[in-house]
């Protein structure tokens, strides 16, 4: 038997939860059904958040920054996830990409994704570098929740007596570009790593 808070049954409790989102999700969509609801239906186009799009205080970021060639974006690592809320069709299936970028001390390898709260299924494709998935549609609603799972991280002023960032900074986020079922291939769009000065404040 495991004991409460164990792996086994945290893992377990953890797997309850995304099923009980998963059911209220569908029984929303039904009762919305049921009363004849017709959600305002925005215009499925390509929708792009980058560093600047990203709300002052959205869950996991530091403020923005722009590093030497002039790009903006922003740094995770303010809690072990980092969140995105985008207003788009739900009634469409969408694709998406995730340009974050690791670090010496970080690896984004091991990020996970997760779709209202439910885990998707996400692709790492490092020699672009950026990560890919698909938004599941999700009938009678007009928000997705993107949230990102990375705990990894480091604090510059613990490696580096003489920096004065004691910020704890995890990766480099510089756009999500979403693209709904039918539309535009999402381009697979280098970007170059920043240099090792810019990558750490």
């Amino acid at each position: 038997m495991n004991e409460p808070g164990s792996r086994p049954d945290l893992d377990f409790r953890v797997g309850l939860l995304e099923r009980a989102v998963a059911e209220n999700a569908s029984r929303l969509a039904e009762l919305a059904r049921a009363l004849g609801g017709n959600p305002k239906r925005l215009d499925p186009q390509t929708i792009t958040v980058n560093a600047d799009s990203v709300a002052p205080f959205a869950a996991g970021f530091h403020f923005r920054e722009f590093d030497a060639a002039g790009r903006p974006y922003r740094w995770t690592g303010r809690g072990d996830f980092f969140e995105l809320r985008v207003a788009l069709d739900r009634n469409l299936e969408w694709t998406f990409r995730l340009v974050l970028l690791g670090n010496d001390h970080v690896d984004v390898a091991p990020l996970r994704a997760f779709a209202d709260y439910v885990e998707i299924p996400l692709v790492f494709e490092s020699s672009l570098p950026h990560f890919s998935g698909t938004l599941p549609a999700k009938s009678g609603s007009s928000l997705a929740v993107l949230t990102f799972y990375l705990p990894a991280h480091f604090v510059p002023s613990r490696i580096d007596p003489s920096s004065v960032d004691h910020r704890r900074l995890s990766a480099v986020f510089y756009e999500l570009k979403l693209v709904p079922q039918g539309g535009e291939a999402v381009a697979p769009d280098r970007v170059q790593p920043r240099e090792e000065s810019a990558a750490e404040p």
